[in-house]
């Protein structure tokens, strides 16, 4: 566990170290984020918050998981990383110059989400081309031939928007994160990578808790997306985001349910989609959700272990 430790403390103090002046240097030249008007009324005193961390704390965990475990599996998700968040960078950038929340246009946003996702789908096949059309959940096999790229592609992209759509409460997407991945830095393949990842998203914590003095944007929160299926698609095991992002899945699926049960009925399930909204209208404070909500992806990833390790 010594490379894990090492990465793990290293990422938080960089992380730490480099937000702080980053946050600074946002309040000088007055960039921010602008909130989306679709949103809550309870987020309106957030606009102008410092954003797009995701530039700082995404760089030093690839950095970190690159310096101590340097193979082609560890490159993967870097490269993952780095094609998602950008993609977030873009959308950061264009929110800025609009000076609105709408960012870049939905499809063109998706389509290079899924052009991505086919990237990463080629390097995994490159990697075990024998065992590329196989998906595992513990002693369970499924053997689906080509027709896992069509799955893994709608996983990858889809983890990317389910983090993006969990970033929406002070503190909630990095604290679902890092309690979604701890158990996994102690077991998986990928520990390093995990450890780095915790360490950078406690050091952006620090600043992201509420109040939050910086948000990581679509720069960080596409990226984690991207990263986490990444991670589990190179072992084959992209089913158990199932548990080990059950609540990022939660947050996507009350999103849709809520925009087809209106196109349907005319009727809303929830007060505010997604989910974490509606719990903010049914008066829960923003800790709590986060608290809730982490405490869930904690208790679901440790149930994901019984699965990881064959049952």
């Amino acid at each position: 566990m010594t490379r894990e430790i090492i990465a793990l403390v290293t990422c938080f103090v960089a992380t730490i170290s480099v937000l702080g002046p980053f946050v600074s240097f946002q309040r000088r030249r007055r960039i921010g984020q602008f909130i989306r008007e679709e949103g809550p009324n309870l987020h309106n005193h957030k606009t102008g918050t410092p954003t797009a961390a995701g530039i700082v704390f995404v760089p030093l965990v690839l950095a970190f998981s690159l310096i101590f475990s340097p193979n082609p599996e560890t490159a993967t998700i870097a490269l993952s990383g780095i094609l998602f968040g950008y993609i977030g960078l873009l959308d950061d950038v264009a929110k800025m110059k609009k000076k609105n929340a709408s960012g870049v246009n939905a499809l063109t946003k998706l389509f290079l989400q899924f052009l991505s996702a086919g990237i990463i789908m080629l390097l995994v096949y490159l990697l075990d081309p024998e065992g590329f059309s196989s998906l595992s959940a513990g002693p369970l096999v499924f053997d689906l031939g080509w027709t896992r790229i069509p799955i893994s592609l709608v996983i990858l992209a889809g983890m990317s928007n389910a983090v993006n759509l969990t970033d929406g409460v002070d503190g909630l997407a990095a604290s679902v994160m890092l309690f979604a991945v701890l158990p996994l830095a102690f077991v998986s393949q990928h520990s390093v990578f995990y450890s780095a990842l915790i360490g950078s998203l406690a050091g952006f914590l620090f600043y992201n808790w509420y109040p939050a003095k910086i948000f990581m944007g679509d720069t960080g929160s596409l990226a984690l997306g991207g990263m986490l299926a990444t991670a589990f698609v190179i072992s084959g095991q992209e089913l158990l985001l199932l548990l080990f992002g059950f609540i990022f899945v939660i947050e996507v699926m009350s999103d849709i349910i809520q925009v087809s049960s209106f196109k349907m009925t005319g009727k809303r399930v929830f007060l505010m989609a997604p989910i974490h909204h509606h719990y903010e209208l049914k008066g829960w404070k923003e800790t709590k959700v986060t608290m809730v909500f982490s405490s869930i992806a904690l208790i679901t990833s440790l149930v994901g272990l019984l699965f990881l390790s064959g049952g």
